[in-house]
C-alpha cells in the first residue's frame, strides 16, 4: 500500500523546487515574487514555499509586498494556522530596516498573528518566535521580558523527540537570553548549560557561559538588537507539525 501522504509531501516539494528554479530564471524580481505568490496561493499552508517567497522579497528590498500578500491570504475563510505564522515572519523580515516606532507596531502585529496561528495549532515554533519577539522590547519601558520567558518556556515543554534540534537549541539559547534580561543570571546560566548538554558544540552557548557582567550583557544585547537581521529562512526549522 502507497502512503499518499509521502507522495503528496513528496509532490509538494518537487512543486516548490520547480517555482523556484523558474523564479531564478525570470527577468525581474518582480517576476520572481509573482511566481511564488503563485506557489503560495495554491497552498497557503506550505510554509516552504511562503519562506522562499519571504526571502526572495528580503533579496529585493520589497517588504510590504509579502506582508500585504500573506494578509490578503490569512484572511481567507477556512485559513489553518501556517499562513498566520508565515504572516508573522513577514512583519518580522520588516523590522531592520524600520525606525523605533515603527518596530513596535510590526512586533505588535507579527506577535497577534502568531497567536492566532497558536489559537489553531499550538506549536514549540510559534511559541518561540511569539516568545522572542516579546524579548526584543525594551524591558524598562514595555515590561515584556516575562512573557517572552513564559512563551519560550511553554516552547520548550512542547519540544519532543521530533522538533528540530535546531529549534530546540534556539529555544534553549533564546530562555536563557530572557532570563538574562530579567537578571536571573542562576536561571539564564542553568538554561544555557541544560542547552549546551543536549549542543556541546554550540559556539554561542559557550560564549554566553564564559562570560559575565558586562561582557555578558553585551552578548546578549547584541543578539537581541532590532536592526540586527534574524534568520527567518526556517532552513533546520522544518517539518512545522
Amino acid at each position: 500500500m502507497i502512503d499518499m501522504r509521502v507522495v503528496c509531501g513528496v509532490h509538494r516539494i518537487f512543486i516548490v523546487m520547480a517555482v523556484l528554479i523558474a523564479a531564478a530564471c525570470a527577468p525581474s524580481a518582480a517576476s520572481d515574487l509573482t511566481a511564488l505568490e503563485r506557489a503560495v496561493t495554491g497552498d497557503p499552508e506550505d510554509m516552504v514555499a511562503a519562506a522562499a517567497y519571504r526571502q526572495a522579497a528580503i533579496a529585493a528590498g520589497d517588504f510590504d509586498r509579502p506582508i500585504a500578500f500573506l494578509e490578503r491570504l490569512s484572511k481567507r475563510k477556512g485559513t489553518g494556522p501556517h499562513i498566520h505564522f508565515s504572516l508573522a515572519l513577514a512583519y518580522v523580515d520588516k523590522v531592520p530596516t524600520s525606525g523605533d516606532i515603527k518596530r513596535l507596531y510590526l512586533g505588535r502585529d507579527a506577535m497577534n498573528a502568531l497567536t492566532r496561528s497558536i489559537e489553531m495549532r499550538p506549536t514549540a515554533a510559534a511559541f518561540y518566535v511569539r516568545g522572542l519577539i516579546n524579548l526584543f522590547y525594551n524591558s524598562f519601558i514595555f515590561h515584556r521580558t516575562d512573557k517572552g520567558v513564559a512563551d519560550l518556556t511553554h516552547a520548550l515543554a512542547l519540544v519532543g523527540s521530533e522538533t528540530p534540534p535546531l529549534l530546540v537549541l534556539r529555544v534553549y539559547t533564546a530562555l536563557g537570553d530572557g532570563y538574562s534580561r530579567l537578571e536571573n543570571l542562576a536561571k539564564a546560566r542553568e538554561t544555557w548549560a541544560a542547552g549546551l548538554a543536549r549542543f556541546p558544540n554550540d559556539d554561542g552557548l559557550k560564549e554566553r557561559l564564559a562570560k559575565s557582567g558586562e561582557a555578558l550583557a553585551d552578548v546578549v544585547t547584541t543578539a537581541l538588537t532590532a536592526s540586527r537581521r534574524v534568520d527567518t529562512s526556517l532552513v533546520g526549522f522544518m517539518p512545522i507539525p
